[in-house]
């Protein structure tokens, strides 16, 4: 499980800005590498990966403890 990242992996955004996307103090989007602020970035972060090939094919565990 990760850590609470400080922000964004994909436009480095800081967690607890007003446009990071979350609810109940848990993040809207991530993934296996990171944090992501919006539908916007999880888009592109994973179209991105895609292209790599580095796309991971499950589902990451949400990386915050509630």
């Amino acid at each position: 499980m990760l850590a609470k990242t400080p922000s964004c992996v994909e436009c480095g955004l800081p967690w607890g800005a007003p446009a990071f996307r979350h609810e109940d103090e848990a993040p809207l989007y991530w993934s296996d590498t990171g944090l992501l602020c919006s539908v916007s970035c999880a888009t592109q972060h994973f179209d991105r990966r895609r292209e790599e090939g580095t796309f991971a094919p499950i589902p990451a565990d949400c990386p915050i403890d509630l």
